[in-house]
């Protein structure tokens, strides 16, 4: 059985962690859009920023593609996407390798508007980093690395010392 001590911190880092994700997101999210933009996605959930995000780090992606890359299932990938192109964010076009293939990928409105966002996240950051001090930022530096490390382990199929 889980030792209590490690149970509590385990919550208490999960739930840090998904604090500072919806912290920054809620930060940025309406600071960085035009008016219009605001009325376009002012119902935007942190799930479809990070549909969002997939989809701008492989440019074009298929359906299936998406699914697994938010590990969800293809029906769920197809009714976000849905909600996004309604709301401009992405669109459908024929793949130009193969015809039958179907990819999504950002407008340029919302590629744009991304980029604004990122920027400001980072710029964020960046002020949380020199708030911390720096062996403060080195340790969270380890600790992320090592987190990296039993990951790619995992992935490998392999256990973690």
């Amino acid at each position: 059985m889980t030792d209590i001590t490690t149970l509590e911190q385990a919550k208490f880092i999960f739930s840090s962690i998904k604090y500072l994700r919806d912290k920054m997101f809620a930060k940025h999210h309406g600071q960085s859009m035009t008016k219009e933009e605001r009325l376009i996605l002012k119902d935007m959930s942190i799930s479809q920023f990070h549909t969002i995000m997939a989809i701008r780090r492989k440019g074009k992606v298929s359906l299936k593609e998406l699914s697994q890359m938010l590990q969800i299932s293809p029906p769920s990938a197809s009714s976000m996407v849905n909600r996004l192109v309604e709301k401009g964010v992405v669109k459908r076009h024929q793949s130009s390798k193969d015809r039958r293939k179907i990819e999504i990928s950002l407008t340029q409105k919302a590629l744009l508007r991304h980029e604004r966002v990122e920027k400001a996240m980072f710029a964020s950051f960046v002020d949380l980093i020199e708030k911390l001090g720096p062996d403060t930022t080195e340790k969270w530096c380890q600790v992320i690395e090592e987190i990296h490390e039993i990951f790619r382990l995992e992935d490998r199929g392999e256990t973690a010392q």
